[in-house]
Order: structure tokens, then C-alpha cells, then sequence
């Protein structure tokens, strides 16, 4: 999985999110449809595509949509 693979599919599963619009600084909670569904909506999306459970408390530690990479990443090859 690819940084570039990873923001398409944040872009995907978090409703109201432009296609293209977001990059690897992107501080995700900022955006203006991050709420509780996209939240649920984005652990779901990490379970089913790439195999790593997180939590909400997971989420919080990150700021931006690579920080958050770097912490799937982690998971993926534990």
C-alpha cells in the first residue's frame, strides 16, 4: 500500500470528501465532514481493506492523513 493508495481510499470512505483533494499533510480532523460517522467510517474501512484494527483513541494520536499511514503501516506488518 502506497501513501497515494492510502489518501484515495481515506478520500472514498469519508462522505462529502472531494476526490484529490487531500494530501499526506492534510490534518484530517480539520476537515469539515470529520465527525463520528467518518470516524467509524474510516476504522471500518481500515479493518475491511487493509486488515488493521484501530480505535477512536488511535485516531486521535494522529494529525495528519501520513501520520496516520505511518500508523497503519505499523499494524500491517506486525
Amino acid at each position: 500500500m502506497s501513501l497515494t493508495q492510502f489518501i484515495e481510499d481515506f478520500e472514498e470512505a469519508v462522505e462529502d470528501v472531494e476526490a484529490g483533494t487531500l494530501n499526506g499533510a492534510t490534518n484530517y480532523r480539520q476537515l469539515e465532514p470529520w465527525d463520528s460517522l467518518a470516524v467509524l467510517t474510516v476504522i471500518a474501512m481500515l479493518d475491511a481493506d487493509y486488515g488493521v484494527r484501530l480505535k477512536a483513541d488511535d485516531l486521535k494520536s494522529c494529525e495528519t492523513l501520513e501520520a496516520l499511514y505511518a500508523l497503519v503501516q505499523t499494524k500491517v506488518s506486525s
